[in-house]
Parts: structure tokens; sequence; C-alpha cells
């Protein structure tokens, strides 16, 4: 008797297995996002800019107190600025953000908008032009038959041959420094040029704003109080370089 009411009630369980899921089940109230589903799994978690960190988190609030002499009571609202974060406190604002979403591919792309923005410079084509090769240096003398009868080589005169030393003169056996990457920082306009902070930084007094290029990154730091112009920008400069010595240890990346 069992065992016929079990074949009896399989096919029941059968369609109870295979009936579509009640509307009132929450999986079911969930909307789908078009965005997301047109995203490719995992680009996320591997791209750069979701391991940059907020400028805030990685400046730290220990280093805005100790900059601004605050003690332990004084309480720091940290808020999120169109272009960065910043710390509030009594009336005052420091805000730290960088010249772009993450570090810039190269040094010579950041130096680039560094200049357009701060030093005058106008947008330029980002390609070298290529200059013309001339056919006489190039592949040597006219041939005669089937084989050069000299090279490119031995024609050219002693002077104007290429050497890999050439940016590295030797002075009593010693290798010259090779040219810097970076220019250096001009006053221009409301830009004051502030020397030795990162590759090159402006000062801007009318706005309270430093803006430091360093490596392939730009920090701007801006300090909005009542203090003197020279004490902003004394502050200012200061939390520059926690700045820029945390992204010379490579604190810049999220912990994961």
């Amino acid at each position: 008797m069992k065992i016929k009411s079990l074949i009896l009630a399989f096919p029941v369980l059968c369609l109870a297995c295979s009936s579509p899921a009640p509307t009132t089940d929450p999986a079911n109230q969930m909307d789908a996002s078009p965005v997301l589903a047109k995203q490719v799994a995992g680009v996320t978690a591997l791209s750069t800019d979701a391991n940059y960190d907020e400028p805030c988190n990685i400046l730290g609030e220990e280093y805005v107190r100790r900059t601004f002499n605050l003690d332990e009571t004084t309480k720091l609202e940290e808020s999120i600025e169109h272009s960065g974060c910043g710390f509030e406190w009594a009336g005052n604002k420091v805000i730290v953000s960088f010249g772009g979403k993450r570090p810039y591919s190269s040094t010579f792309l950041a130096e680039y908008t560094f200049d357009k923005l701060f030093q005058g410079k106008p947008a330029i084509a980002m390609t070298e032009p290529v200059e013309a090769a001339n056919d006489s240096t190039t592949s040597g003398p006219e041939t005669e038959g089937t084989n050069a009868e000299t090279s490119a080589e031995a024609t050219a005169p002693e002077a104007g041959k290429h050497t890999t030393a050439d940016n590295h003169p030797q002075h009593a056996g010693v290798t010259a420094a090779a040219p810097a990457l970076t220019g250096h920082a001009v006053s221009t306009g409301h830009f004051e040029a502030v020397s030795n902070v990162g590759d090159k930084a402006v000062w801007d007094a009318s706005t309270g704003a430093m803006h430091v290029l360093f490596n392939n990154h730009i920090i701007n730091v801006t300090v909005e109080s009542k203090d003197k112009a020279d004490v902003k920008k004394e502050r200012a400069q200061s939390l520059a370089e926690v700045l820029i010595d945390k992204i010379s240890e490579n604190e810049y990346a999220k912990r994961l």
C-alpha cells in the first residue's frame, strides 16, 4: 500500500517542482539594471580606477590636525567634493584632489595637462613631427653594379656620427646626469612658481590652492581659512609633501 501511495504522489511532486516561483518571492522584486547587464564581470575588480583610493584617505586626518595645530577635541567633518574630498572644522576647510581619477599613463601626459592648466601653455599635438629622411645620409653613396663602393658610416664625418652617449657626455671618466623629464615651473598670471616641491609646483593666492606635479600625478591642495596668504601657502605645501611621500610609497592604491 505504501509503495502504491508513493507512485501516485510522484507526478504531483514533479508538477510542484516545475511550477514558477510565486510573485511574492523577494528575488522576483529586484529590478534589472541595463548598465550592469552590459558590464563584463570582473572589470571593476581589475580596473585601476577601482583601486584608486580617495585623497583624504591617503592624506589622513592626523596630518591635517598636525598641520593646523588642532587638538583631539576639535571635530573634523569629512566631505566629498566634486573633484575630491575635504576636511571641515569651525569655518575652515581643506580640499584635496588629484588632477584625474587615477594616475596619468605617463609623466609626459601629466606634465602636458599641468602646463595647460597652470602654466598658460596652449594645447598642442601630442606627437612630435617626424623629420624627413635624407637619402644621401641613410643609404650611402650611389652604387655601381650590385654592391655599394663604401658604406654610409664610412663616408660620414666622425663629428656627425651618432653615439649612444649623446645625452651623457663624459668628463674625466664621469658620466653626466641625464636631462630632467620635466621642466621648471614659471610664474604666470596669478600662479606663483614654487621650488623644491615635487617636479614642479605653483601657488594660487587668490584661491589658496597649491598645484603640484609629481611623476605622473597632479596634486591639488586648497586651504580655505582666515589665515594670511603666506600661512595658507605653507600649510598647503606641507600637506602636498605628505601626499608626495605617500605616493612614493604606493599608498594611493586601496588595500583590497
